[in-house]
């Protein structure tokens, strides 16, 4: 029996608005003395003794993040690429489906921080053997606070090994505070293990609706060397619910293990402005960030210089395109600019003005009525797709490196201060063929300039 490592990678981290949004959510976003939380996964998941190659559930527009994270760390791992999101009790099933029926599953999400690596094994180790039989184990976090963000578990018995009595959902502070009294109970972790045929045995007993749409979704699935994508239309019949609804609260067969490491779900400012500060001996101080009489005031930045002066109990966080202030203990509510954003339709309640590609990044540096430019960084040996447009014509520049060009069936190479122009209706291509980056400076002229008029005739990423 092999533990399979099963990281779930499909949130976006939106309480971490304005660094983390859905384009780039919080688990890929590289933070001072943490970098990125998942890659700090993926290096847990290889540190447990008897582990198997990872497998990884992202959704698709997320997929080469995660492909780029496992190979700058060398890993060989599998890839489910959901073409929209359903939440976790269809992905923790749908990785039951891809392993091997003894495989031993180890769930656990991408953007948590666990700081003992060998607690995190120990705990997986002591897992597997209880997992052994049949049932289902997961990992409480023994609360130090009456915290209305985890979901708790009541758990009972002596010794490791607790029996779970019951799940709940984010209580009201009342609530949160009688548990803390109460003692027995835990936070939810939102890791599990649970052996393969098992975890499908459940699936079709307490959830059948959901596990005959999977099961009719997967047999749709298009499998491409170690990537299997689940297309949109057969996704959408599944239904989109957590685990802990569709199995946790109606299975019989739960156990507990209290996890006695540091562990954060970084799920608000709060907490991750505290990881960032103790890790300052470390990563040394922010250049960017000046402060004056400023006492208990976090400042992250991606590049402005920022000062604080005067002020007290602040968190601000300066992105690309917009910027939080927040007092101290109040970045739970972050929520509520998000749904104020959206509301009057503000495109950064979600989008940043910069996008990472499987050929690299895109910043948008204008975008009007008349026109749109952004700023192309192609990596080494990337190439994008072989494309055209119905309603706008292209004009490259090429500041840094030298580009490979297809326009129609010419191809050309440019060196800096060269530019071509891209007439609308004409395929085209770029690329770079060199170890070092290539950057575009790309000026779009036209009635229209969204991404859905891209035509892509030949993709080297399939999409």
């Amino acid at each position: 029996m092999a533990i399979r490592p099963v990281i779930l990678s499909g949130g976006s981290g939106t309480r971490l608005w304005p660094a983390s949004r859905k384009s780039l959510p919080k688990q890929f976003i590289e933070f001072p003395g943490t970098g990125s939380l998942f890659a700090r996964t993926l290096e847990r998941a290889t540190a447990i003794s008897g582990g198997g190659n990872p497998l990884i559930i992202s959704s698709k527009a997320h997929g080469f993040l995660c492909r780029r994270a496992a190979s700058g760390l060398g890993l060989t791992a599998r890839y489910i690429l959901e073409e929209t999101g359903r939440n976790t009790a269809p992905a923790i099933y749908f990785a039951a489906l891809a392993s091997e029926p003894g495989d031993m599953l180890l769930v656990m999400p991408s953007d948590h921080w666990i700081e003992d690596t060998e607690a995190f094994a120990a705990m997986a180790a002591a897992g597997e053997a209880v997992a052994a039989d049949g049932g289902w184990v997961t990992f409480g976090i023994a609360p130090d606070a009456p915290a209305t963000v985890y979901g708790y578990i009541n758990a009972t018995g002596g010794g490791d090994v607790l029996e779970v009595q019951s799940f709940t959902e984010k209580p009201d502070p009342a609530t949160a505070q009688s548990y803390l009294d109460a003692g027995g109970y835990f936070w939810n972790s939102g890791i599990f293990m649970v052996r393969a045929d098992a975890c499908i045995e459940s699936f079709r007993r307490h959830a059948p609706d959901l596990a005959s749409a999977a099961d009719a979704c997967w047999e749709a699935s298009l499998t491409r060397d170690d990537e299997t994508t689940l297309p949109k239309p057969a996704l959408e019949r599944v239904p989109s619910i957590s685990v802990d609804y569709a199995i946790m609260e109606k299975e019989e067969r739960i156990s507990l293990l209290p996890f006695s490491g540091s562990w954060s779900d970084v799920g608000s400012w709060d907490s991750l402005s505290a990881l960032i500060e103790a890790h300052r001996p470390e990563t040394g101080d922010d250049p960017n960030a000046i402060t004056v009489d400023a006492p208990n005031t976090f400042i992250h930045s991606s590049g402005r210089t920022i000062a604080a002066v005067g002020v007290e109990d602040l968190i601000v966080v300066d992105d690309d395109d917009a910027t939080l202030i927040v007092g101290k203990g109040a970045s739970e509510k972050v929520k509520d600019v998000i749904d104020q954003l959206k509301a009057l339709g503000n495109a950064s309640a979600t989008e940043h003005s910069f996008e990472y590609r499987p050929w690299g990044m895109f910043e948008n540096l204008l975008d009007s009525d008349i026109c749109k430019v952004k700023r192309l960084t192609v990596d080494p040996g990337q190439h994008l797709s072989l494309q055209y447009h119905h309603k706008r014509s292209e004009h490259w520049l090429v500041v840094a490196g030298t580009a490979s060009v297809q326009l129609g069936e010419e191809r050309h190479t440019l060196t800096p201060g060269e530019a071509i122009d891209i007439p609308l209706g004409a395929h085209h291509a770029l690329g770079n063929d060199t170890e070092e980056p290539v950057v575009v400076i790309e000026v779009q002229m036209g009635s229209y300039f969204g991404e859905d008029d891209i035509v892509r005739v030949s993709d080297p990423y399939h999409r």
